[in-house]
């Protein structure tokens, strides 16, 4: 099972999003638990979608490329036909919240409880800049 949920949503809390985790990891131990689930947090995105951060990802079959890379539905598929567990998702904001006017930035989305952490030399408007860590302060 792949699940996400934005840090910015307004309508229910993280918390409970951490509470599930938890306990799904007090079942087995943490790494029983990543084999057949994935939590990806994404950073200031609100009620599903929406909000400041990279929002899109193929949650609505929207996605910069429709690949399992790209693609929370493709990386499912991947993980379920051809045994390809995601361990992060890369997602996209765009301009004005419209494909057709660009991209304005890509963010990787972490497996949690790893969040993305700036790298401290690449361009900060893309993916490929951040690391996924566990234990850091997300960026």
């Amino acid at each position: 099972m792949l699940m996400y949920y934005g840090w910015a949503d307004g309508f229910l809390s993280e918390l409970g999003i951490d509470d599930y985790n938890s306990a799904l990891e007090e079942i087995g131990n943490s790494a029983k638990t990543q084999n057949s689930l994935r939590l990806f947090m994404v950073p200031g995105m609100g009620h599903c979608s929406g909000g400041p951060g990279a929002d899109t990802f193929g949650q609505y079959s929207r996605a910069a490329a429709d690949t399992p890379s790209h693609n929370i539905i493709r990386a499912l598929e991947s993980w379920v036909e051809q045994g390809v567990a995601p361990e992060k998702i890369i997602a996209t904001k765009y301009v004005e919240n419209t494909p057709k006017k660009g991209v304005a930035f890509t963010r990787p989305l972490c497996v949690y409880p790893k969040v993305r952490v700036y790298d401290g030399k690449g361009d900060i408007n893309k993916a490929s800049s951040f690391e996924c860590k566990k234990g850091a302060i997300p960026q």
